[in-house]
């Protein structure tokens, strides 16, 4: 078949679509499906191809407009009441009302805008690690083509650094090592070759023969045909779930609509009662009307989206003092209700640094300390010459700065190595130079190992005693990879009876010592020798027998090991009620062994992504709710296991550095990224950024996001207290007048502009300074808040409603004691009582449980600082030009003291039942 007779569908990439086949098939297989060749396409049929199939770009379809996000905004309860009751008085004639209600209804919106829109920017920086000029080959030539023009059936050219541009079946390879930790979280660069895989369920990352979009090649250089593009791509796909992941609201929007609409439904219950009232006393309809509106006002705390993000901001810059950078600022609250931690385990549980922390020679197994000084004369002779080794068969460089601090470069597992070199006191450099490489047999993956060949070593050099072992006047090999390889090159190895046969018990106990290693995590390294015989001396003889005829040393134990302080975080996780859970794409048996360290699983399985396909959606639940250690995953599992775990009603924060992360985190209620090593997609994705890439730090967030919710609610019930109070009051005010048959002396007990006044003062100024109340005691010592729960739980409704009603009762008393003295003087006095009542409400309610005395007068001196503001702005309200606006008259010093009374006596009264419920929870546990 001709290239010009080659089907739509091909070229459209539906059939390349299928990456899960191109891994089972040969790569001439895979060429002739293409209908390609090795010269690569023809130029005509690459532009006929990409004219029906596209160009090879990611396709943005799930941004959300900007007018969208704005309507979305103005579409909430609460704003669309204040948005009714300003029109009203524009129709009424109260321009000033209409315009301050406005305000607020404009500041509500921006706020909102803001925030989500900064969430709509995932996409952009994924379409940004598109490469824009690749190496290709086309009808024979070496061509470069923009990345965004490559068709299936391409040949792409790799070398080291390259970004790959496509996914591509690899024809030909070299020593090729590929990154590809962005889409797989493995921590390593992937071995690459061109056999098939005739397997039909493999992880990706085990799909040795393909090389994926915007994934890096570290090493080596090799040959791919193109066979998925744009969005086929396994980068499209994570695209592709990214822009399907819906955006749900976070526990506090949930929590605050669910009170808006309850505000909302009393407001216009409240607002049709007390217009009936005065519809039946014969008020007319433009003072009915400026009663709805005043009613309104009342309902609405205008201050709460100012608080909200005031609060939220204020966590965020104290999260950021401990590293935890908040991008969407609702995420400060989600924190404090978060039960279960899914975290990636590289870098975030773990140190993201290969370091040797085991040796297995003579029989016997060493344990080596990361960092920690090791003592070179304590070492038998075979250990040092295995140290020698292991720096001299080795390709990765060191360097030292002038302060003496060494910096390696290289494959991570040879860093490793030479680290336990330095650690030893042994310079790496003078070393090489003391004993050069004269041959060598770089490493091969189908080798699984690689070969250095040295000697002879002057014996005036200064090498200290790391030969002891061998005779230094030969010429020597020195071998390390896979034991099996080894192993099958090897007749001797060196026991503490010197050196003797490889017989097979201790071929036995030597490759069991290798499983035993590897079981517990670690990536093992077999190290081995030849001492060449006089008569070798030609290079080439010499680099072609290095590996056969070996003496085994050893093994090498390599792992990232756990960060020091993440144990400590995961058992405050615990007993805070939250439940940690690894979600890695590395090896199941490292993944468990760095589990069981942290103390995030004990004897439990851990489920491969294979092990999840099988099971039914009921078992996936089943296993997402038991087990705490998932490896080998894919985007897809990560998504469905955060998917899961809401579905049981969990709040799930997710970790994550790489690309194939960024779906996972967009669905959970917390994304969390990588500051040092997360991908510009993951960043854009997530709702916060660590800035040193621990998990402790998220532990250190969720304390703070405890204390945010903390302080939220207790604005919320601080809010909807005084507002439930002037509710009463406007409310109670007609009904006794009506009762008694007497005309009204005002439609209303306080004008709208007197309750915007009010609402602003104490809901927006007082509970600013709510927001930076300190953390309870043991605030880490409790479950979560319960997901669903309402935010009125635990007796928060019950403490709101008294407390209201006590501020309603005390106004509307003091209302009716000065009635005789005219509106404007009972007007004042109701004012001033409830923004004094309001202020010792702010002060009295700053624990739920403990005393003024035991938290501390001065703990919170922004309060302090506030409340005074507030008393000097009501003070200024009462005796300065302003009453005029507010329609006010200046209060005498006995009607002000009034006031004051009545705002201390609610503090006692608020002390008085914190003292009466921690002396009932005390006898309970006694009791209990």
């Amino acid at each position: 078949m001709s290239p010009s007779t080659i089907d739509q569908d091909t070229v459209a990439g539906s059939e390349a679509g299928k990456s899960h086949d191109w891994h089972r098939m040969s790569a001439a297989a895979a060429v002739e499906a293409l209908h390609s060749s090795s010269a690569g396409l023809p130029t005509e049929e690459a532009a006929r191809r990409l004219a029906v199939g596209g160009t090879s770009e990611l396709i943005d379809n799930g941004s959300t407009h900007p007018l969208r996000i704005v309507w979305q905004q103005l579409s909430a309860v609460m704003v669309l009441i204040l948005v009714g009751a300003s029109l009203l008085s524009l129709a009424l004639g109260k321009y000033l009302e209409a315009g301050a209600i406005a305000a607020i209804v404009v500041l509500f919106t921006l706020l909102g805008f803001f925030q989500e829109y900064r969430a709509e920017r995932a996409i952009a920086a994924l379409r940004q690690m598109s490469v824009p000029v690749v190496k290709a080959r086309r009808a024979g030539r070496r061509v470069e083509v923009p990345a965004a023009q490559l068709v299936p059936g391409d040949i792409v050219l790799l070398d080291a650094g390259t970004v790959v541009p496509a996914d591509l079946r690899l024809i030909e390879v070299a020593m090729l090592r590929i990154e590809e930790a962005t889409l797989t979280g493995e921590s390593e660069p992937v071995d690459k070759h061109t056999d098939p895989i005739d397997r039909p369920e493999i992880a990706l990352g085990d799909r040795r023969c393909l090389a994926f979009s915007g994934t890096q090649v570290s090493a080596g250089r090799g040959v791919g045909l193109v066979v998925a593009t744009g969005m086929d791509t396994e980068l499209g796909r994570i695209a592709t779930l990214l822009q399907n992941v819906q955006s749900e609201a976070t526990p506090l929007q949930v929590r605050l609509d669910r009170v808006g609409k309850q505000l909302a439904l009393v407001g216009v219950a409240v607002a049709a009662l007390v217009v009936a009232i005065g519809a039946l006393g014969g008020e007319p309809a433009s003072d009915l009307a400026l009663t709805a509106i005043s009613v309104a006002v009342a309902v609405i705390p205008e201050g709460l989206p100012a608080v909200v993000t005031f609060t939220l901001a204020i966590g965020a810059q104290r999260m950021l003092r401990r590293n935890a950078l908040i991008r969407k600022l609702p995420a400060v609250e989600t924190l404090g209700s978060v039960t279960v931690i899914c975290s990636d385990k590289t870098g975030t549980l773990t140190q993201n640094r290969m370091t040797v922390t085991a040796l297995h020679v003579e029989g016997e197994r060493t344990r080596v300390e990361p960092d920690v000084t090791v003592d070179l004369d304590r070492w038998t002779s075979s250990q040092r010459l295995l140290l020698a080794a292991i720096t001299l068969c080795n390709d990765s460089e060191a360097e030292r700065d002038a302060e003496g601090t060494w910096s390696f470069s290289g494959d991570p597992t040879e860093t490793a190595l030479i680290q336990l070199a330095v650690n030893a006191g042994v310079d790496p450099r003078s070393l090489r130079a003391l004993v050069p490489r004269i041959g060598e047999n770089p490493f091969d993956s189908g080798r699984k190992r690689m070969s250095t060949v040295h000697g002879p070593i002057d014996p005036t050099l200064a090498t200290g005693s790391l030969f002891d072992a061998i005779d230094r006047s030969r010429r020597f090999a020195l071998s390390k990879g896979a034991i099996d390889g080894l192993v099958a090159g090897a007749d001797r190895i060196r026991t503490p009876r010197g050196v003797v046969p490889l017989s097979d018990d201790l071929r036995s106990s030597l490759l069991a010592a290798n499983d035993e290693m590897a079981a517990a995590g670690l990536r093992v390294l077999g190290v081995a020798y030849r001492v060449f015989p006089e008569s070798e001396a030609v290079e080439a003889t010499l680099v072609a027998q290095a590996e056969a005829s070996l003496t085994i040393l050893g093994l090498v134990g390599i792992i990232d090991p756990p960060r020091g302080e993440v144990r400590e975080a995961v058992a405050v996780c615990r007993s805070a009620g939250i439940r940690p859970v690894m979600i890695t794409g590395d090896h199941p048996l490292t993944a468990m062994a760095i589990a069981e360290q942290l103390g995030i699983a004990g004897d439990e399985l851990v489920l491969t992504g294979l092990d999840l396909d099988r099971l039914s959606d009921t078992e996936f639940d089943v296993a997402t709710s038991e087990v705490s250690v998932f490896a080998r995953v894919s985007p897809e599992h990560k998504l469905r296991i955060v998917g899961s775990l809401q579905r049981q009603h969990q709040v799930v924060a997710m970790t994550g550095d790489g690309v194939n992360d960024a779906p996972a985190l967009k669905q959970a209620d917390i994304g969390v990224a990588m500051g040092i090593t997360g991908t510009d997609v993951t960043k854009e994705a997530a709702d916060m950024v660590l800035r040193d890439d621990n998990f402790a730090t998220i532990v250190a967030a969720v304390e703070e996001g405890r204390v945010i919710y903390d302080n939220l609610r207790r604005f919320v019930s601080f809010a909807v207290a005084g507002n439930l109070g002037k509710i009463i009051v406007m409310l109670g005010w007609p009904i006794p007048y009506l009762l008694v048959g007497n005309e009204f002396d005002a439609a209303v007990a306080l004008l709208p502009l007197q309750l915007l006044w009010l609402n602003l003062m104490t809901d927006g100024l007082l509970g600013l300074s709510m927001g930076v109340e300190p953390a309870e005691r043991r605030v880490m010592e409790r479950s979560p808040h319960r997901p669903g729960a309402s935010i009125w739980a635990d007796g928060l409704g019950r403490q709101t409603l008294w407390i209201g009603a006590a501020i309603g009762v005390a106004s509307l008393g003091v209302g009716f004691l000065y009635r005789e003295t005219g509106q404007i003087e009972w007007q004042t006095m109701i004012f001033t009582t409830l923004a004094f009542l309001q202020v010792f409400q702010a002060i009295g309610t700053r624990s739920r449980t403990e005393s003024l005395r035991t938290i501390g007068f001065t703990t919170n001196r922004l309060m302090l600082a506030v409340a005074s503001l507030v008393i000097g702005l009501q003070l200024a309200a009462l005796y300065t030009p302003l009453n005029d606006f507010l329609d006010l008259d200046p209060l005498a010093a006995i009607d002000l003291a009034v006031c004051l009374i009545l705002g201390l006596a609610l503090l006692a009264g608020i002390e008085a039942h914190k003292h009466l419920a921690r002396t009932s929870r005390a006898r309970a546990g006694r009791a209990g």
